[in-house]
């Protein structure tokens, strides 16, 4: 099954109206919130990032609340929802961009994303130009999506299904 990541940006009552109500309303906000859909790559990106799966989130590591939030409003049965705090997105939106694109490409592995497990299975070593530009491109919608939704001063909900 192919696990799609999910940023959706709420206000305050929106935010509220989840974690109250439950995650199930995901799909009647998602045409009233601004989003971005990162589909596939979001446990990629993670590994790139932080060097661990987004299944293993690490504590305190901006970067890594970059891509699966800060807090956790709902793992049951088939999906993860979590959220980013408005206040919370400034440190986030730092960290992100200052990362140096070069160093990353310098460091992709595709074997290592096999190796660890990381999902989708697509890492293979003759398509390391290919996969590396297909993760920038979402690093780069996301830090777009990040900045966005600093300038509006909302929250991000992520969530996978």
């Amino acid at each position: 099954m192919e696990l799609l990541g999910f940023y959706m940006m709420v206000d305050e009552f929106t935010l509220d109206k989840l974690v109250i109500f439950n995650a199930n309303h995901r799909n009647e906000l998602k045409d009233t919130n601004e989003n971005y859909l990162i589909n596939k790559l979001w446990d990629g990106l993670h590994f790139l990032l932080t060097g661990s799966s987004a299944y293993f989130p690490v504590k305190n590591n901006k970067l890594s609340e970059s891509i699966v939030g800060v807090h956790i409003l709902d793992t049951k049965y088939d999906h993860f929802i979590a959220c980013i705090k408005n206040n919370e997105v400034p440190e986030i939106y730092n960290a992100m961009k200052n990362i140096d694109i070069k160093e990353l490409e310098k460091k992709f592995d595709p074997k290592t994303f096999k190796k660890n497990k990381i999902h989708p299975n697509i890492w293979k070593q003759d398509k390391r130009k290919e996969l590396f530009q297909e993760l920038i491109s979402e690093y780069n919608g996301l830090l777009e999506f990040y900045q966005r939704a600093l300038t509006k001063n909302v929250h991000i909900i992520f969530s996978v299904f």
